[in-house]
């Protein structure tokens, strides 16, 4: 017995023995290897983990053993071993994982817990563009996020605008990294987008009332890279040329041809000959270049070690304007480090030093335009004696400024360094139960030195009888200050997170400048104040502080991963209101249900499908610090047959003590759904926003004495619309594509304004009557085009006879064939401001974007595109461009454009100099376009080499800005005046645009 026995266990031993089998690999992403990826035996707890390199080494126990290779991020992976005993493995993205973690407010939650409206924004998206400002690769990335572009300009910094317009306070959304709050009107110029991992936006009440005050606009909140397993070095380059769009402006000879066809239209006689034209001066060609060029630089490490994890990065970007003058250089560290000083105590410390170095561009686009071709640059050299190096030009026949003189007498430069400090300490009480504390601090310093050299080109009109040297200096500091308890338990079906804490903010910028004319010796080295000796000098300086004090809560409960909720509440404390409504609660509540996991749901195709909803409240403190005071202001007179000079003081703001807080309420309810293995995602929202108490500036009655605005609580803005989100992805093979699709819907209408006022106007114009061209009324879009709306262009004198109103008396009497058809709106026989109406939406019905990225084994290629859609753009260049007005330039070809007997279905009106009828002094919608633009902005094929270096190097070419599909006959659709978007957004005065840019670039990781 004991013989057979003995048989029998050498026989298992030997069949154990056999049956085991080492296997060997690694698992890499995208080429490079993947450290701490799970490699379990499946159905035993037989595993090991990859190592630094991606490699492991695993002893399976079964006759037919199957691998289970997992990480959070990653789509599972089951491998059979067969007869293999080397398995290599690249993961695959898993973009739908319900449990992978997504910030949000002061915390974290798994993507099935959110009840809120989130959206995502994966850090490697915004690296696919070369861009000074990263808002500008969030274009279409995004539902619900609009991004408005403020020219083409070296460093030009981008306009983010959440889910419409529901204060007229600005609509900067708040932006936090890392957790710390940035300080209002922050732009994104500060951050390397190689330095980003991920970024979520935060669009509904729900979501953002957890930041109160600060939150009316939308969260934007921005989570940089640390240090990960192992080391990993990265380093990109790229370096490409920005191709400006050409204006075809008319040359000399038909320029003269205009100008005496307007005379004669007129009849009187013509003035020029073209035989006499002896200058013939293309303007576009003498200031701008074709080509200028964009370089961006950087370099990124990540180490670890049992204790301590690094992620340090180091990156330089440069962008050159297409003139002599103007640029934008920023040098950026980022240098985080996590510390674990024991299974209990973490302690995380970043440092983010940044330069920044710009020359302000010349804005010369409007004087290029309509300067006359007629003049030269310069003067002939007999009549350069005399004169310095400014006054060396020629004026212009049509008194518009000379732009190579503009040019070359511009000097002014900034010089901007800061310093951002993010440390926080994280103690775990229990597993469940975390006590931290987020220390941010911020310093910068702005200094800015101009020089306005003197000049003489046109005595009493361009000049500048003295030379002036300026230097400006800002402070900034400010600190953050978060202490949180943070509950995180589960239990059988239930889940519990309890976010609690208080954070405190400060704010202090002050600031002083000085100026004095009378340059010693005009030369670079010497345009500082103390190289001036004149006695016109200035100084100013001031201080400027502002805090907040907070508590806040959030709780968020789960069950049975089917029905989640969750409710926060702050209270705010602000220095900028007076004391007895300086306090402010806000709160929210949310909800989900995830029916997909009923067991009433088995549907094969919708593998996950939930449904939410929510509200909350969220304020608006964006006014200045001392809105609430009275203020006196200094000034001085002469009185008195001595005429002696009397120092006066007298009341200059008048404060408004019952100033109290702007709220905005949200309800948002959403739909999110997967199918077809997850390769379908489907996210839509509708949401109702509604402002009360509107922080207005008010005009005060004349009899105060105080010529000043008051701020009131007065108005509500009302902002409804939906969110749609469609991202499909396919594996094929070794072929992969993913195809992102957002699409946005907004209507933001003002509700009610302050009392007796009914309408808003903005942006009023001399040449038309000192008429606004934008209004705001009740009932209606924000920010509407005003003007008088047309029928087209009289054909003939028996139209113009037959125009009459109740009286028979003409409505146009001096209106000839070829002038524009005015609406008597009102029906009264006569056009005046009562005739004015709305003309136009500057806003789009809908904003497109689609992102698509593809790869084939070593190829990778992204396109995106970005649109708006509906909306319209006032075209102010057609003022001069079509009319030659002010002797100005004007588009080539215009001669055959415009209305005569000859080409009567023009819809350009008859060339006049005297314009009886008002075609260019009234604003109309004949300025007015279709704005609707559909843009590829940008396009990128790369090749990856994995073999040349021990890591991986790939080339790419890229192209940004290549095509657009638009009906606007101006330089860009994308378009905005400047001055906030309500009043600015569609308004096209002559911006830099745009640029087409081509790039080549690298990317070597090791």
């Amino acid at each position: 017995m004991k013989k057979n026995l003995l048989t029998l266990m050498i026989f298992l031993c030997a069949f154990s023995v056999f049956a085991q089998k080492e296997i060997k690999g690694t698992v890499v992403f995208d080429g490079m290897p993947m450290i701490g990826v799970s490699i379990l035996e499946k159905g035993s707890s037989n595993g090991t983990v990859s190592d630094t390199n991606g490699a492991f080494n695993l002893v399976a126990n079964g006759n037919d053993p199957v691998l289970v290779f997992s990480m959070i991020g990653f789509k599972k992976q089951e491998i059979t071993v067969g007869n293999r005993q080397t398995i290599n493995i690249e993961l695959e993205e898993d973009i739908n994982n319900l449990d992978e973690l997504v910030v949000i407010g002061y915390g974290s939650a798994t993507k099935k817990e959110i009840t809120s409206s989130i959206a995502s924004v994966k850090g490697e998206d915004l690296t696919n563009m070369v861009v000074s400002n990263v808002s500008e690769s969030l274009q279409g990335l995004a539902s619900g996020v609009q991004v408005i572009t403020n020219g083409g300009g070296p460093g030009a910094a981008a306009s983010i605008l959440i889910r419409g317009i529901v204060t007229n306070q600005g609509t900067d959304p708040l932006l936090v990294v890392d957790g710390i709050a940035l300080p209002q009107g922050t732009s994104l110029n500060f951050l390397n987008p190689s330095d980003i991992e991920d970024l979520q936006i935060l669009k509904d009440g729900s979501a953002t009332s957890i930041y109160g005050t600060r939150a009316s606009n939308g969260v934007i909140l921005i989570t940089t890279k640390r240090g990960g397993k192992g080391t990993k070095v990265t380093a990109t380059g790229a370096f490409g040329v920005k191709n400006l769009q050409r204006v075809d402006l008319a040359g000399a000879n038909e320029y003269a041809q205009v100008m005496n066809q307007r005379l004669t239209n007129d009849g009187s006689p013509a003035i020029f000959n073209p035989e006499d034209i002896t200058v013939d001066t293309d303007w576009w060609s003498e200031v701008y270049q074709d080509f200028a060029s964009i370089q961006d630089y950087n370099i990124q490490m990540q180490t670890s070690s049992d204790k301590l994890n690094n992620s340090s990065s180091i990156a330089y970007h440069r962008s050159n304007s297409h003139l002599q003058k103007g640029y934008y250089e920023r040098i950026t560290g980022r240098f985080n480090f996590d510390l674990s000083l024991n299974d209990r105590l973490f302690i995380q410390q970043d440092l983010s030093p940044r330069y920044e170095h710009w020359e302000n561009t010349p804005n010369q686009l409007g004087n290029v335009l309509r300067i006359d071709p007629l003049t030269s640059v310069f003067l002939p050299f007999d009549q350069r004696v005399g004169r310095n190096q400014y006054s060396i030009y020629d004026r212009s026949n049509n008194f518009v400024f000379n732009p190579v003189a503009a040019v070359a007498r511009q000097f002014n430069k900034s010089y901007f360094f800061g310093m951002f400090s993010n440390t926080n300490v994280e103690y775990d009480l229990f597993d469940y139960l975390t006590i931290s504390s987020r220390l941010g601090l911020s310093f910068d310093q702005t200094r800015n030195d101009s020089y306005s050299p003197q000049f003489v080109i046109e005595p009493n009109l361009e000049e500048n009888p003295q030379s002036i040297v300026g230097s400006n200096f800002s402070n900034n500091f400010s600190y953050v200050w978060n202490n949180l308890l943070n509950f995180d338990k589960s239990f059988g079906n239930h889940s519990i997170k309890v976010t609690t804490g208080v954070t405190a903010e400060y704010y202090q910028n002050n600031y002083i400048s000085g100026s004095r004319s009378d340059i010693i010796l005009d030369n670079p080295n010497n345009q500082f104040l103390d190289g001036t000796t004149g006695e016109r000098i200035t100084a100013n300086g001031n201080e400027f502080v502002n805090s907040l004090f907070s508590y806040l809560a959030r709780g968020m409960y789960g069950y049975d991963d089917k029905y989640y909720v969750s409710a926060s509440f702050r209270r705010d404390g602000s220095s900028r209101f007076p004391p007895n409504n300086r306090w402010a609660n806000f709160y929210s509540i949310s909800g989900a249900w995830n029916i997909s996991n009923e067991s009433f749901f088995t549907s094969e195709t919708i593998n996950n499908l939930k449904i939410k909803g929510g509200f909350g409240q969220v304020g608006n403190q964006n006014i200045p610090s001392s809105a609430f005071m009275f203020l006196v202001n200094s000034g001085s007179y002469v009185f008195g047959q001595n005429r002696d000079r009397v120092i006066t003081n007298q009341l200059g703001q008048f404060g408004n003590p019952l100033l109290q807080w702007e709220t905005v309420e949200d309800i948002n309810i959403g739909i999110e759904a997967t199918a077809f293995n997850n390769k379908l995602t489907l996210s839509v929202d509708w949401y109702d926003k509604n402002s009360n108490n509107l922080l207005f500036p008010t005009t005060l009655p004349l009899y105060t004495g105080v010529p000043s605005n008051i701020i009131q609580n007065v108005g509500s803005f009302k902002s409804r619309g939906l969110d749609i989100s469609i991202q499909y992805t396919e594996n094929i093979g070794d072929f992969n594509f993913n195809v992102l699709t957002t699409l946005n819907t907004n209507e933001s209408k003002a509700i009610q304004l302050a009392p007796g006022n009914e309408r808003l106007l903005a942006q009023r114009r001399e040449e038309f009557g000192n008429n606004f061209l934008k209004i705001s009324e009740i009932g209606q879009p924000v920010g509407m085009f005003y003007g008088f709306q047309t029928n087209g262009l009289f054909t003939s004198q028996e139209q113009i006879n037959s125009y009459t109103g109740p009286n028979g008396n003409l409505i146009q009497p001096n209106a000839r064939p070829g002038d524009l058809i005015f609406i008597d709106q009102n029906n009264d026989g006569a056009l005046n401001e009562e005739d004015m109406t709305f003309i136009g939406n500057p806003f789009p019905d809908f904003t497109l974007g689609i992102n698509a990225n593809a790869s084939y084994k070593n190829w990778d290629f992204n396109m995106q595109w970005y649109g708006t859609f509906g909306n319209d753009i006032y075209n102010y260049q057609k003022y001069f461009l079509t009319s030659g007005v002010g002797s100005s330039n004007f588009q080539a070809g215009l001669l055959d454009q415009v209305w005569s007997e000859t080409n009567p279905n023009s819809t350009i009106p008859l060339l006049t100099n005297i314009d009886p009828n008002g075609n260019f002094r009234r604003s109309s919608d004949y300025f007015v376009e279709d704005g609707t633009y559909f843009r590829l902005k940008n396009i990128q094929l790369g090749y990856t080499f994995k073999d040349l270096l021990p890591g991986a190097l790939r080339v790419y070419v890229s192209g940004q800005n290549l095509l657009t599909f638009t009906k606007y006959t101006g330089l860009d659709p994308e378009i905005s005046a400047g001055g906030g978007i309500i009043n600015g957004l569609g308004i096209d005065f002559g911006r830099y645009p745009l640029n087409r840019t081509f790039l080549i670039g690298l990317n070597l990781n090791f």
